[in-house]
C-alpha cells in the first residue's frame, strides 16, 4: 500500500508539472473503477458519464491537495461520492432514467453459467431493472452506502472515511435501505443480509 501511494504522489507530482501523458494515465487507471462507481450511485449511462467527467474535472483541478496520504483511487472515489450527493442536494442533475447497460448487468449478474440460459438471464434483467427502479427511492445517503457496501464491497470502516461519518450512521443507513429495498423487492422474495 505504501508503495501504491508513493508512485500515487510521482504521478500527482508529474501530473502537476504539465505532463500531459500523466495525465491520461491517471484516467486510465482509474475511469473504470469512477465509471461504476457512477453508474451505482445514479442508475442511468448517461447521468454515470456526466459524473465521471465531472470527478476528473475536479480532480485536475485540486491536484495540488493531494496530500499522499491516501491512495489516489480513494480520494477520486470521495470526489465521487462528494460529487453525486452535491448534485442531490442541490438537484442539479438530470432525471434519472433506469436504463440499463447490458455490460453493467452482465458485471452484477456475473455468473457465465446464467447468461448462458436465456431464460434466466431475461429474469435476471428483469430483477436487475426492478432492483435499480427500488434504489431510486432511497435517500442519496442510503442508496450512497448500499452502492459502497453492497455493489463496491466496502468495509464499514473505508465506508465512515469516504463519507465521513461513524460507522453506526453508516450501519444505521444501510439497515434503512436493505428495509426499504427488502419491502419494494418483496415479489422476488430476494434475502439481502441486514448485518453491517
Amino acid at each position: 500500500m505504501k508503495g501504491d501511494i508513493s508512485r500515487d504522489v510521482e504521478l500527482i507530482k508529474k501530473a502537476i508539472g504539465g505532463d500531459k501523458r500523466t495525465l491520461r494515465e491517471i484516467v486510465e487507471l482509474n475511469k473504470k473503477k469512477i465509471f461504476y462507481l457512477a453508474y451505482d450511485l445514479t442508475g442511468s449511462m448517461e447521468d454515470a458519464e456526466d459524473l465521471s467527467q465531472e470527478v476528473f474535472l475536479k480532480l485536475f483541478k485540486s491536484l495540488k491537495k493531494y496530500k499522499g496520504k491516501a491512495l489516489l483511487s480513494s480520494w477520486l472515489y470521495r470526489i465521487t461520492i462528494n460529487t453525486y450527493l452535491s448534485q442531490k442536494r442541490l438537484g442539479t442533475n438530470k432525471i434519472l432514467d433506469n436504463t440499463i447497460d447490458d455490460e453493467v448487468i452482465d458485471r452484477k449478474i456475473n455468473d457465465s453459467n446464467i447468461t448462458s440460459n436465456p431464460e434466466i438471464y431475461a429474469e435476471g434483467e428483469q430483477i436487475q431493472e426492478h432492483l435499480n427502479a427500488a434504489l431510486q427511492n432511497l435517500s442519496p445517503r442510503e442508496r450512497t452506502v448500499f452502492v459502497l457496501r453492497n455493489y463496491q464491497g466496502m468495509l464499514l470502516k473505508d465506508c465512515s472515511e469516504h463519507l465521513n461519518i461513524s460507522e453506526g450512521t453508516i450501519k444505521s443507513l444501510q439497515f434503512r435501505a436493505i428495509k426499504k429495498l427488502q419491502k419494494e423487492l418483496k415479489y422476488y422474495k430476494i434475502h439481502i443480509q441486514t448485518e453491517a
